[in-house]
């Protein structure tokens, strides 16, 4: 298969790009800014071609990029740090950005254009995720995503290319830290420090990179046209499960700080997704169950740390 993936060189996209890589007959066309085109030429992949362009700006050059690309992946998108989320001006920029990558799918004539949400357009739902899901966003970020589902989805259908909306929850891995509180808790517990929590009783789903990489390229096979695939592990436990088996692995010795940390509403956020629609159209089951994946993401920290 032949893709375009813009937002290549970051956290989705430089991994889905890899594995698709792996298989010798796709070709992938990277969009990447100038200044990213080494993320990919030091992996030394022929089936790997950067293409640098500036997706705010409306001239670039797309010669390179054949007519009849079967699948575009849009990844692309400014302002995901919690600050970013909440200024309009920043979030307003990504109108521009998937327009043109709108544009340049209606000039190669891709076939199938899968772009992803994300589960804070439902935090406040109190329901899972699926596509009979109301949206509630309440920041800039969830807003503008929410829009342009809507705006990409008419623009798909006017031109006859197929259209997937992707929901992917919590992803946690081994290849990046975030500043999120099973990063928290992990660097809590290897320091020997008791980490400081709410009562963790926020329904939440985790899922591992490799099975979001390969949940995507099973959509990119059989996703069908004008669906929401929410894509997930599907386990929908409370937070403090996750932080249970964290100890457990690391040192069930150490006592957790639940309650020392009030919450910030009176309403608790939930991030939960129903499987069944991306399972029973495309085949995928996820594979990497939370205890051995964040096994991996603790035994990493630890070698680093060995490391320095």
């Amino acid at each position: 298969m032949t893709y375009i993936v813009s937002g290549s060189a970051g956290f989705i996209g430089k991994r889905l790009i890899k594995t698709l890589a792996e298989d010798g007959n796709n070709v992938i066309y990277a969009l990447v800014l100038e200044f990213e085109k080494e993320v990919f030429e030091s992996i030394n992949c022929k089936n790997i071609i950067p293409v640098i362009c500036n997706l705010e700006k409306n001239d670039n050059d797309f010669s390179q990029i054949p007519e009849n690309i079967d699948c575009f992946f849009h990844f692309a998108w400014l302002g995901v740090d919690s600050v970013s989320r909440k200024n309009f001006d920043i979030q307003f920029r990504n109108v521009n950005i998937t327009l043109n990558c709108l544009k340049l799918a209606k000039e190669k004539k891709v076939k199938k254009f899968v772009t992803p949400g994300s589960t804070n357009e439902y935090l406040y739902s109190g329901t899972l995720i699926n596509k009979d899901t109301i949206p509630t966003p309440r920041d800039s970020y969830g807003s503008v995503k929410v829009a342009l589902r809507y705006l990409q989805k008419q623009v798909c259908e006017d031109e006859k290319i197929d259209f997937v909306y992707v929901v992917i929850t919590g992803i946690y891995s081994e290849y990046r830290r975030d500043n999120n509180i099973i990063s928290y808790t992990i660097n809590s517990l290897l320091n020997n420090d008791s980490p400081s929590l709410t009562n963790c009783e926020q329904l939440w789903d985790y899922v591992h990179i490799d099975d979001v990489v390969e949940a995507l390229i099973c959509i990119s096979r059989k996703g069908k046209s004008g669906k929401l695939y929410a894509i997930g592990h599907g386990d929908n436990w409370q937070l403090k499960n996750y932080i249970e088996i964290i100890h457990e692995i690391i040192n069930p010795d150490i006592i957790i700080g639940f309650g020392k940390v009030p919450y910030n509403s009176d309403i608790l956020p939930m991030s939960c997704i129903d499987l069944k629609d991306l399972t029973s159209d495309t085949g995928f089951k996820p594979k990497i169950e939370f205890k051995d994946g964040i096994k991996r993401v603790i035994d990493n920290w630890n070698k680093i740390s060995c490391i320095k």
